[in-house]
C-alpha cells in the first residue's frame, strides 16, 4: 500500500506490494535486490563490483587461498571466480601464483593496494548500511543483524542451495 510522506505530491510505495509482502522470503528477495543494486553503485566508485569486494574481504581475513577455496567459501562458481580474480589481478589488487605444494592449483593473495582498497570499500559499505537502515532503531538494527546472521550461519538455506547444485 502507498504511504503518504506528508508532502504534497510525494507518495512512496512499499518496495514489495502488501499481497506479496506476507511472504518473508519475497520481502527478503526484493530487499536483497535493492541492497545489491545500491552496493554495486557504491563500490563502482572504486571500480569494484560486489563479487570483487567479497573476494577482497575473504583474502584480507584469511590470507592467500586457492581459487577453488575462494569459490567454496564465497559460494561463487568456478568460472566467475576465475574472471573475478582476473579483474583483481589486472587492477593490481591481487596476485595469483602457482601453489608450491600443488602446481595444478593457483594461490591468490592480496597486494598492498588490495588491502587498502578493501579498507576504502569497507568505509563505503558502512556508510551505505547506515543510510539503508535509517528507518530502524538501534535495537531493530541489532536484531536484524542477529536474525540475518542466524540465517547465514544456519544449515537450512545452505542445504537448500547445495541441493540445487547437486
Amino acid at each position: 500500500m502507498p504511504r503518504d510522506t506528508g508532502k504534497a505530491g510525494n507518495v512512496n510505495e512499499s518496495l514489495v506490494p502488501a499481497s506479496v509482502a506476507e511472504h518473508p522470503g519475497c520481502v527478503l528477495l526484493k530487499l536483497g535486490q535493492v541492497a545489491f543494486r545500491l552496493t554495486e553503485q557504491r563500490l563502482g566508485e572504486l571500480g569494484l563490483r560486489t563479487r570483487h569486494y567479497t573476494l577482497l574481504k575473504v583474502l584480507a581475513a584469511d590470507g592467500p587461498l586457492s581459487q577453488l577455496e575462494l569459490g567454496r567459501r564465497t559460494r561463487i562458481d568456478a568460472t566467475t571466480i576465475v574472471a573475478t580474480v582476473d579483474d583483481l589481478e589486472k587492477a593490481g589488487l591481487a596476485t595469483r601464483t602457482r601453489d608450491k605444494a600443488d602446481r595444478r592449483r593457483w594461490s591468490v593473495a592480496l597486494t598492498d593496494d588490495g588491502s587498502a582498497t578493501a579498507g576504502r570499500a569497507d568505509a563505503l559499505i558502512e556508510r551505505l548500511g547506515r543510510e539503508m537502515f535509517t528507518d530502524l532503531s538501534t535495537t531493530q538494527s541489532r536484531d536484524l543483524a542477529d536474525l540475518l546472521g542466524a540465517l547465514n550461519t544456519g544449515t537450512a538455506l545452505a542445504g537448500l542451495l547445495d541441493g540445487l547444485r547437486g
